[in-house]
């Protein structure tokens, strides 16, 4: 029997780590099988020509929320042109909800119903062999009823788990972001998760994890992101294997997902020890109102939970990542701006603005009457109306999202957005994100896309018609902005300096005894780089200093990062 896994992804730069994952598993169970990993971007004929020319007799494909609809399709496909095959779907989409799963697609003849590296290495075995089907795995009977439904199963045991990819070299010739976890299983009960239906977290052993990780050191993987739902739930196994990672000699970074309260001292003593961009965080944050925490049954303790990220924040180490979620119980328009303030006021380097999606088999589902929710029927299941946010104010929140990733989320704008928000709107941030929001639909800006020089123009186009009195200090404060975050873009429509510094610039470069001062490594190469890499322009207005005063700033476009100082001239 010929076993086919398919692994459709959202995008091309991600990896199916849980078919990666089964795959590695049968392998090592001596169970031979093939692996197609295509996306959800790849035409459908084009897939479908693919597995099929493998001529499969079993084909294990996974469904998430971003492929279902796309997976459903192709399943039907495959069933008309190899009639005689077995379909095996698996994943979040159809493991809770086996039943309805088979109701909704009529080509498939089995469904995993949980974490699927042992029940498919079981079922290939018990097809193989002509053997009762494994417990976890539902199917049709020859009446058409199905039969088999259980719970989710899980694997009690993650050192059985081989190292999920079998060539990280192919990874990283693709620049593929890696996927890993060395945790299963969530303690907590948000109710709009999956995660938490199985309360069993289960670790992968330490020395198995630092073993696994030092592969993608050596393979100079560029970005590993941990899934582990909360990541840093025990200390005494999180803490190590971090450490392990900040001392390693390495430029791949690592993504982990954090519950920022239960961070103690000695965790952010360390993390501020952590080599720069060695770590990212992601930190669910979702709503600072008590009674919607409640109600979704999370535990947060915001006091805690804002005092670490701060600190983590002004380690200036690495870059954070903070969410919230629109659309949750008991969450107005009035709750959710103090939800968006309360965690704007933090000034992590990005801040997700989500919307509520009522997942199958989650618990929220069994809320919708109580809180009469209205969202979509199919994927995303993205909420559309709640008791306490209209439509109308869940679409406006849609645009402002949009508006908000285009300027906030870009890290192009801070300091003319922080100026904005301080003596535009009294340091109300949702107050200047709303206003912007109206403005850039009213100009029929929404759903366009915009580049980041698109979005310093209109930036500057809503100042000049909504803040007049700004206008001066704005266009310095965005000038500087550009200089320092867009290498070698000198926009007309801001006033620049260039021309009439020629002389003096020169001047400074012909002193090396001062250049010196400023640049102790410096070398003379040409003019022309010079002006390229190291450019210095004046500013009536810089970070350090309030308006008013002519500055002299020189940017540094040499390094990975762009950074900038105060000369003398």
């Amino acid at each position: 029997m010929k076993t086919l896994l398919v692994a459709i992804n959202s995008k091309y730069i991600h990896t199916a780590l849980g078919m990666h994952s089964i795959y590695n598993y049968c392998k090592n169970k001596k169970i031979e099988l093939d692996f197609c990993e295509e996306t959800i971007q790849t035409p459908m004929l084009a897939a479908l020509s693919e597995i099929t020319g493998c001529r499969p007799d079993l084909i294990g494909i996974n469904v998430h929320i971003w492929n279902k609809n796309y997976v459903l399709e192709l399943a039907g496909l495959i069933r008309q042109v190899l009639p005689q095959v077995k379909i095996v779907l698996g994943g979040p989409e159809v493991a809770f909800t086996a039943k309805d799963s088979f109701e909704e697609c009529l080509d498939v003849d089995y469904i995993i119903q949980g974490e699927g590296e042992e029940v498919f290495a079981e079922l290939v075995e018990s097809l193989q062999k002509g053997k009762k089907l494994p417990k976890y795995v539902a199917y049709r009977d020859l009446a058409g009823k199905v039969q088999n439904i259980s719970q989710p199963t899980i694997v009690e045991d993650l050192s059985v788990l081989p190292f999920p990819y079998e060539d990280l070299a192919k990874v990283v010739a693709e620049h593929k972001i890696t996927y890993y976890e060395c945790t299963r299983g969530c303690p907590f009960s948000c109710s709009y998760c999956l995660s938490g239906i199985s309360h069993n977290v289960r670790q992968r052993p330490i020395g198995v994890v630092i073993a696994d990780l030092d592969k993608f050191i050596e393979a100079k993987v560029p970005l590993v992101k941990f899934v582990d739902r909360t990541y840093n739930l025990e200390e005494s196994y999180f803490l190590p294997i971090m450490e392990h990672l900040a001392k390693a000699r390495t430029e791949t970074t690592f993504h982990f997902e954090l519950k920022a309260d239960l961070l103690s001292e000695k965790a952010l003593a360390f993390l501020k020890t952590v080599p720069k961009d060695r770590f990212q965080l992601e930190i669910g944050v979702q709503t600072t109102n008590t009674k919607t925490l409640a109600a979704i049954g999370r535990h947060d303790y915001w006091d805690k939970l804002a005092y670490n990220v701060k600190q983590i924040l002004n380690c200036g180490n690495m870059h954070v990542h903070l969410d919230l979620i629109a659309g949750l119980p008991y969450e107005d328009l009035a709750s959710f701006k103090k939800s968006f303030n309360d965690v704007y006021d933090l000034q992590a380097n990005m801040l997700q603005l989500g919307f509520l999606k009522v997942l199958k088999g989650a618990l929220i589902g069994l809320q919708k009457t109580e809180h009469a929710m209205l969202y979509m029927a199919q994927p995303p299941y993205e909420i559309l109306q709640t008791k306490y946010l209209s439509y109308e104010e869940l679409r406006f929140l849609k645009i402002l999202e949009d508006v908000f990733d285009h300027t906030y989320n870009t890290g192009k704008y801070v300091h003319t957005l922080n100026y904005l928000i301080a003596y535009g709107y009294k340091k109300d941030a949702f107050a200047f994100y709303e206003a912007l929001t109206k403005w850039w639909e009213a100009k029929g800006l929404y759903p366009l896309g915009h580049n980041v020089k698109d979005v310093a123009l209109l930036l500057l186009k809503f100042v000049q018609e909504k803040h007049v009195d700004l206008v001066l200090v704005v266009e310095e404060i965005l000038r500087f902005d550009i200089f320092v975050g867009q290498p070698n873009w000198r926009p007309e429509e801001l006033q620049w300096h260039t021309e009439e510094l020629r002389e003096p610039i020169r001047d400074f470069w012909r002193n090396l005894d001062l250049v010196h001062q400023y640049l102790p490594e410096y070398e003379f190469s040409t003019w022309r780089k010079l002006r390229k890499y190291l450019p210095i322009e004046s500013f009536m207005w810089t970070p350090e200093t309030q308006y008013g005063e002519k500055h002299f700033v020189m940017a540094d476009y040499t390094g990975k990062e762009i950074s900038y100082m105060e000369i003398e001239l």
